[in-house]
C-alpha cells in the first residue's frame, strides 16, 4: 500500500502541474487570456474545506457559479443542501471521467468523496498539511490499488454475460478463479 501511496501523490502532483499548469497556461497564453489563476496553493491547504476551494480554481468556480448558486436560490437558502448537491453532481462527473478512460465503471472515488471528502469538506478545525497529505497519499493510494485490481480482473476474469451488467459490475468482487503467480 505504501508504494501506492507514493505512486499516487506523484501522479496527483504529476498531473496537476501538467494540466492546471502547463496546459491551462499554454491555452491561456495562445487566446491571449489574461486571467491565469488556475490553481492556489492547495497544497498548503490545512483542511479539505480548504483545498477543495484551491485545487482547482476553475472547476471550482464553475459548481459555484452554475449549481451552488443556482441551488442557493432554489432551496431557500440552504447551504449544506447547496454544498451536498455540488458534492454530489462533481462525483459522479469524476466517476464518469474514469469510467470513460477505463472501459468500464468502478465507484471508488464516488465512495471516497462521499464517506470521506463529503463529510471533512463540514469540519472546519484546522488539523496539520501533514494530516492532509496522509489523507491525499493513502487515498490515492487506494484508488490506484483497487482500479489496479479492477483492471486485472478485467482481463483474466471471464465477463457476465450480459454487456451492460459487465460494465457497471466490477468483475473483481466476483472472480474466482485462481491464477498462477
Amino acid at each position: 500500500m505504501i508504494k501506492s501511496n507514493f505512486s499516487g501523490i506523484c501522479f496527483f502532483v504529476t498531473i496537476n502541474y501538467l494540466l492546471l499548469h502547463t496546459w491551462m497556461n499554454a491555452w491561456a497564453e495562445m487566446l491571449q487570456f489574461a486571467d491565469r489563476l488556475f490553481y492556489k496553493d492547495w497544497w498548503n491547504s490545512t483542511t479539505y474545506y480548504t483545498f477543495f476551494r484551491t485545487w482547482n480554481v476553475v472547476v471550482h468556480d464553475w459548481l459555484y457559479t452554475y449549481i451552488y448558486k443556482d441551488m442557493y436560490e432554489i432551496v431557500p437558502y440552504n447551504r449544506v443542501l447547496s454544498a451536498t448537491i455540488v458534492f454530489f453532481i462533481s462525483a459522479i462527473v469524476h466517476e464518469y471521467i474514469l469510467a470513460f478512460a477505463f472501459g468500464f465503471f468502478y465507484p471508488v472515488i464516488f465512495t471516497l468523496f462521499i464517506t470521506i471528502g463529503f463529510p471533512m469538506f463540514f469540519i472546519r478545525k484546522t488539523f496539520s498539511n501533514l494530516f492532509m497529505w496522509l489523507s491525499w497519499s493513502l487515498g490515492t493510494g487506494i484508488i490506484f490499488s483497487l482500479h489496479a485490481i479492477e483492471l486485472y480482473a478485467r482481463q483474466n476474469c471471464p465477463p457476465y454475460p450480459n454487456y451492460y451488467l459487465d460494465l457497471f459490475i466490477p468483475r473483481s468482487w466476483s472472480c474466482h478463479e485462481q491464477f498462477n503467480s
